[in-house]
């Protein structure tokens, strides 16, 4: 399914869905794509993040 994303994309992908399943969510929503963003760690949103001091 996500064959033409980037590794890094991918990456953030398995992280959605992990948090998805931690919150027994039967779904894939922005909410866990923000989160496997921040927990990746080398992108816009975790860097703005950690910018402003919030903990990670």
């Amino acid at each position: 399914m996500y064959e033409r994303f980037t590794d890094r994309a991918r990456k953030v992908m398995q992280l959605a869905n992990q948090e998805a399943q931690r919150f027994n969510h039967e779904y894939i929503g922005t909410e866990h794509i923000l989160l496997g963003l921040v927990k990746e760690g080398s992108g816009v949103a975790a860097n703005v993040l950690k910018n402003l001091d919030v903990d990670l």
